[in-house]
């Protein structure tokens, strides 16, 4: 009796053709290495095969791909490329700083920046084939061009069919992470281009970032990327930010808790530092002119007349920011590393003395924190989820603490609510000072902080509050209502309970 031929199904061909690509690597990969160490020359064509190959297996079967985490693994294959070029730069430099007077150096002039020249070369190609990847991957998957913009959530609305629905969030996957590599690609190129650190631009690698964090909001990958974007401008503060974003989501970066212990211990270091200094001079105001309320405020007209003190005021604005931000950074510095809790009390003072000389005084808002109302919204908006994220971080129960450890935790909370409240409760303030509190850059961050506490009525009521806490829930609470009240008399808010109407 004749037995009929057994029909390979599609996935069964696809799945073969990816399990035998991947061996070819692992052939290709083991001969390379084996060309390294007898100091032979490579192929070179197998570098371009491997990734051709990676490419291959991304495409055709997804859940292959994802098993034997493919997506990395050719990543990888570009990252041990750039690692050898940052090798021959560093030796290059290396052997050029060592040279003296007299010494044979076998460096030419121009060897780092022919290495460059050959490195940019590779970042920008690798570039080019990464946006071609996602190309292909929107067209296999169904997804828009224009892959990081509105239609993405559009297309997920729309897709009723689950099956079209997981190959839509298969592709977002695959894409939001070629964004990361892209990111890191632009990143480099960056760093190691021509221009000095000071002049570097990292526009183009935070774009990536973001839109591969708009891709997927559950990932703390580009969060935590950004953040190091952050510590190349020596933004310490807005370092601390994405690191905390980073670890806030649903699957966060792990990389970011240890990351953030080194950011916090040098600025533990900066601090103290910091700190001598400013008590040298105790009589520092952001104005020599007036000091409304114990507030450091100017007079606009007067600058408007003298060009140099304007400048001057500009000067001591930017060094109170930095003092601040500082300061803010080893609060919660402190909050998250579980040490020096001795000096929590004096950081916190030191931190509300410098936010309410920057929240300035008088029915009009002056924009200290930046440049303009909607950087100085976004600048309040972070600290205040920082904030919120210490009070999380410290509420997080691990297992088999010791009876020192309850009570350090205990503390810990007392102290991270009573900055949370305490910070909240003096931005409340300034709004109610101001003549159109409506219009305040203040107010998003205050909605946030409201929102949190509705969706947390534990963290809202409190349980065990001691009299410090006790003091900064009750100014706020105070300030909260008297807010409120001014809302609803510019007609913003409603007490009626109507549902037509508009509230706050």
């Amino acid at each position: 009796m004749m037995t009929a031929p057994m029909v390979r199904s599609s996935s069964t061909s696809t799945r073969e053709l990816a399990q035998r690509l991947l061996e070819k690597n692992v052939e290709l990969e083991n001969g390379l290495r084996r060309s390294t160490k007898l100091k032979l020359p490579s192929d070179p064509n197998a570098w371009l095969q491997m990734r051709e190959n990676y490419e291959t297996i991304i495409l055709e079967d997804h859940d292959f791909s994802e098993k034997h985490d493919v997506e990395f693994v050719l990543w990888q294959l570009h990252y041990r490329r750039i690692e050898e070029f940052r090798q021959h730069i560093n030796a290059a430099a290396s052997a050029g700083s060592n040279a003296t007077f007299g010494r044979k150096v076998l460096i030419r002039p121009d060897k780092i920046k022919k290495i460059r020249s050959v490195f940019k070369s590779f970042l920008t190609e690798a570039t080019g084939f990464y946006h071609d990847l996602i190309l292909k991957i929107s067209v296999k998957y169904g997804l828009p061009l224009s892959y990081f913009s509105e239609g993405i959530e559009k297309e997920i609305v729309l897709a009723k069919d689950e099956k079209k629905l997981a190959e839509i969030k298969k592709g977002l996957i695959s894409c939001h992470r070629c964004l990361i590599y892209l990111g890191d690609l632009a990143r480099y190129k960056e760093l190691y281009g021509e221009r000095d650190s000071v002049s570097r631009d990292y526009a183009a690698a935070s774009t990536y970032y973001m839109q591969s964090a708009s891709l997927c909001p559950s990932s703390g990958n580009p969060h935590h990327q950004l953040a190091i974007l952050a510590s190349y401008s020596g933004d310490d503060l807005l370092a601390v930010y994405w690191y905390f974003r980073s670890l806030a989501v649903e699957i966060p970066f792990s990389t970011a808790r240890d990351n953030l212990i080194i950011a916090f211990e040098k600025n533990r270091q900066g601090y103290s530092l910091l700190s001598g200094n400013m008590k040298t001079a105790p009589g520092r105001r952001l104005s020599s002119h007036s000091a409304e309320r114990g507030r450091g405020r100017w007079d606009a007209k007067f600058l408007l007349k003298d060009t140099k003190i304007e400048v001057t005021h500009q000067r001591a604005r930017v060094d109170y920011v930095g003092t601040f931000s500082a300061c803010f950074v080893r609060l919660n510095g402190i909050l998250f590393t579980r040490t020096s809790l001795e000096t929590f009390g004096e950081v916190l003072s030191s931190m509300i003395n410098d936010l309410n000389v920057l929240l300035s005084s008088g029915p009009e808002e002056e924009l200290n924190f930046g440049l303009g109302a909607s950087e100085n919204a976004l600048i309040i908006l972070r600290l205040v989820a920082i904030l919120i994220f210490t009070v999380h971080n410290v509420k997080r129960e691990s297992e088999n603490q010791s009876y020192a450890e309850i009570l350090q935790r205990t503390v810990l909370l007392q102290n991270a609510f009573t900055a949370a409240f305490e910070f909240a409760g003096y931005i409340l303030k300034r709004c109610i000072e101001l003549h159109d509190a409506t219009s305040s850059f203040l107010l998003p961050a205050i909605l946030v902080f409201i929102e949190w506490l509705a969706c947390h009525p534990d963290v809202a009521a409190g349980i065990d509050v001691e009299e410090k806490q006790a003091g900064a829930r009750s100014i706020f609470w105070n300030q909260f209502v008297s807010l409120m009240n001014k809302l609803i008399q510019t007609g913003l808010a409603s007490a009626t309970g109507d549902k037509d109407e508009n509230c706050f």
